[in-house]
């Protein structure tokens, strides 16, 4: 499918009520971009299609937002606090990046890392080398990693928790709270808008960008086991990942209380990001079409060529 027809479909589709709520901001933060994502003074985009409001979604909750200006280009009850499932684990990798990951070290699963749901990738006692785990706990979404990591911690899960929750603070995030590391629990909470900027944040970090754009791929335990990891975000075999496009952080979630999460940062071919949330989607497979949509509407409605 090519990007033009595409826009045709998304052009169709729009809804003809603008649902940006006036208790969202129009910009994400107020303060300046990390210099790592500021490649040149921020030029806030400009609407060219003013009759188009958005894209119909199944999403309980929808934001779309510029990273270099902040602005916010779209948003669907985006205050609204729910469940986020295993976006959760943008958190998690950020406290473990800021406490230092020793990706050459060994992590070892424990028998009280494995949840009483899902399936598990890792056994109790397996070792793991830390930087290829750091990549599968954010590419498949292994939830045992994320509690051995957590577990790991000075302190251990409950001060990595604690670290979680700063960490949130830190970011200004008011709508957001984590009781566990790997997102299994419901009582992990936040914002569309709080996601995206979680997601704003996770892009400085080079090893979550390099983390969430990587496919599948095979990795072996320290006892010489091959395990196969697939990728959970669907769009990194999409055009948003094909050049001249390109995905720069993306990661799924899933719970019954949660629906089906997702956040993502793309590149337009002229260079400038736009991050994409949605939360609490009724299927699947629809997520991953509503955000393209979404991702397509803004880069078709918007334009950053300045004054």
């Amino acid at each position: 499918m090519t990007l033009n027809y595409l826009i045709a479909l998304l052009a169709a589709a729009a809804i003809q009520a603008n649902p940006t709520s006036a208790a969202i901001p129009t910009d994400l933060y107020t303060e300046e971009p990390p210099q790592s994502i500021k490649v040149r003074t921020p030029i806030k985009p400009v609407k060219v299609r003013q009759d188009s409001f958005g894209i119909e979604t199944s999403a309980k909750s929808a934001i779309i937002v510029d990273v270099s200006s902040g602005s916010v280009l779209y948003a669907k009850e985006a205050n609204v606090e729910r469940p986020i499932a295993s976006l959760t684990k943008l958190m998690t990798a950020m406290v473990l990046l800021d406490a230092g990951l020793r990706p050459d070290d060994v992590l070892e699963v424990g028998e009280r890392d494995l949840e009483p749901i899902g399936r598990h990738w890792f056994g109790p006692n397996e070792q793991i080398n830390r930087g290829e785990g750091f990549r599968a706990m954010l590419v498949q979404s292994v939830n045992e990693l994320a509690n051995a990591y957590a577990r790991a911690y000075p302190g251990g899960s409950e001060a990595f928790v604690v670290a979680m929750n700063e960490k949130a603070r830190t970011l200004g995030l008011e709508h957001t709270s984590f009781t566990d590391p790997s997102g299994i629990s419901s009582r992990n909470v936040s914002s569309a808008l709080d996601v995206a900027r979680i997601l704003r944040s996770a892009i400085a970090y080079p090893e979550i960008r390099e983390a969430t754009q990587s496919g599948k791929f095979d990795m072996k335990t320290i006892s010489g086991r091959s395990v196969h990891l697939d990728p959970t975000n669907n769009l990194l075999t999409s055009y948003l990942n094909q050049d001249p496009y390109k995905i720069i952080v993306g990661k799924t979630g899933s719970l019954p209380e949660a629906g089906y999460c997702m956040g993502q940062v793309t590149r337009h071919p002229e260079g400038q990001q736009i991050i994409t949330v949605i939360l609490g989607s009724d299927n699947h497979f629809g997520r991953f079409q509503e955000l393209k949509a979404l991702t397509a509407w803004a880069f078709d409605v918007f334009t950053w060529d300045g004054e």
